[in-house]
């Protein structure tokens, strides 16, 4: 009964109060039902997913001058008890992989967010959080003014290159990976060692999956791919 499930329901009632009194419209009703119930449901959502987080693997042995973590996301919030409080999930799950990463290599931790729709930016609140599960201080560089992926690459390599850093090993979701791959390479660099996190896709299925949901991961996808298509278009026209 929660939203759209809601929806659903009222627009198959509709569908069949006007089955005999307008069929026409009876049918696009039931039609739009479908369509919601599909297109809002994990199975749907997982199905776009899938292509993107396959693009990439993690290597086992990962080896760079710096891990580059890409932010997705903040909350923001007043006198959080723990700065995990103020990172959005995806950008939570990119921190706690990324420090795992650091404790496995030793590299230092380049943390790329800016506030594009926040008063503090993402790197700030993500590197206090890493600070807190115990990577120090000297071994994480901010990067805190981008305001978009292509910003993200633009100016961590900008950083990259003052420090001397040439052999990036590039976290991200493993959804959003292709995009940013295409970006840093267009950015001036070919020497990434992507490191794909948080998969969404690829195990078991449970009877909720089919059910109508929030839609989550379609619309993370579609985002995926219209910025895809969009940069692909703007680097081949420019």
């Amino acid at each position: 009964m929660l939203p759209p499930g809601c929806y659903i329901v009222a627009l198959a009632g509709v569908a069949f109060y006007l089955r005999k009194r307008a069929r026409a419209a009876g049918l696009v009703c039931a039609a739009l039902a479908g369509l919601i119930w599909v297109g809002s449901s994990n199975v749907f959502g997982g199905l776009l997913l899938g292509p993107l987080e396959r693009a990439y693997s993690a290597p086992e042995k990962p080896a760079g001058d710096v891990i580059v973590m890409l932010c997705g996301g903040f909350k923001g919030g007043g006198r959080p008890f723990s700065a995990s409080e103020r990172l959005a999930f995806g950008t939570l799950e990119r921190a706690d992989a990324a420090f795992k990463l650091y404790k496995d290599t030793g590299l230092p931790l380049l943390i790329s967010g800016g506030a594009p729709f926040s008063d503090s930016p993402e790197a700030e609140a993500a590197a206090a959080y890493l600070q807190e599960l115990g990577v120090p201080e000297n071994k994480l560089i901010k990067e805190e003014r981008s305001r978009d992926t292509e910003e993200n690459a633009r100016f961590s390599l900008k950083i990259c290159g003052e420090k001397g850093y040439k052999k990036l090993i590039l976290l991200t979701s493993a959804y959003h990976m292709p995009r940013s791959v295409l970006l840093f390479r267009k950015a001036g660099t070919a020497d990434i060692v992507p490191f794909p996190v948080a998969r969404r896709t690829g195990g078991p299925r449970f009877y909720a999956d089919y059910l109508p949901g929030g839609g989550l991961e379609a619309r993370m996808a579609l985002n995926e791919y219209l910025g895809l298509l969009y940069y692909r278009l703007y680097y081949s026209l420019s």
